[in-house]
């Protein structure tokens, strides 16, 4: 009778083959921190280039997807990507919307009273949602960007649309 030896492997040959994907011990990404508890998404507008577009001084800006910023001085339209500047473009129209802009004009003494009662039990209610573990949602912002070609005049016209303020710049092409 013969004796058969069995053929020993290493703790490495028994275990499945990982890839680049397949996590030690069932963590993923997901579960860490970083990425549970990230920063908030930024509330400025996102703009998508579809076609490179390039200047008169020979420069590029790439496809892809951008995020454009209006300056403090309302001056300058700034398009970011990754939190580095790709590009600005001087702002030649600015509107802000005169119904919001009421709202922040002085009022008489009676309306100013109602308007602080209902300020402090908003906060009232925002504070109980805390200390229950919920978080009061943050109103929404409308944001919107443009990027539009003009034929005729040769230029890339760029609109910016956040909150109450609109924008329009533009880059000669």
């Amino acid at each position: 009778m013969g004796i058969e030896i069995a053929q020993v492997k290493t703790i490495e040959e028994l275990l499945p083959a990982r890839g680049p994907y397949i996590y030690p011990a069932g963590i993923n990404d997901s579960y860490k921190s970083f990425s549970k508890y990230g920063p908030k998404s930024s509330d400025q507008p996102n703009l998508m280039i579809i076609n490179p577009i390039y200047d008169l001084d020979g420069n590029t800006i790439m496809p892809g997807y951008y995020e454009l910023l209006l300056s403090e001085d309302r001056q300058i339209l700034i398009l970011t990507q990754s939190q580095k500047i790709i590009a600005t473009f001087p702002v030649f129209k600015l509107e802000e919307d005169k119904n919001q802009m009421q709202a922040t004009q002085p009022m008489d003494k009676k309306s100013l009273r109602k308007s602080q009662k209902e300020q402090t039990k908003k906060e009232k209610q925002n504070k109980k949602l805390i200390r229950e573990g919920k978080m009061a949602e943050e109103p929404e912002i409308y944001t919107n960007a443009t990027l539009e070609y003009d034929v005729e005049g040769e230029y890339y016209l760029v609109k910016y649309e956040r909150g109450r303020i609109r924008a329009w710049g533009v880059l000669k092409n």
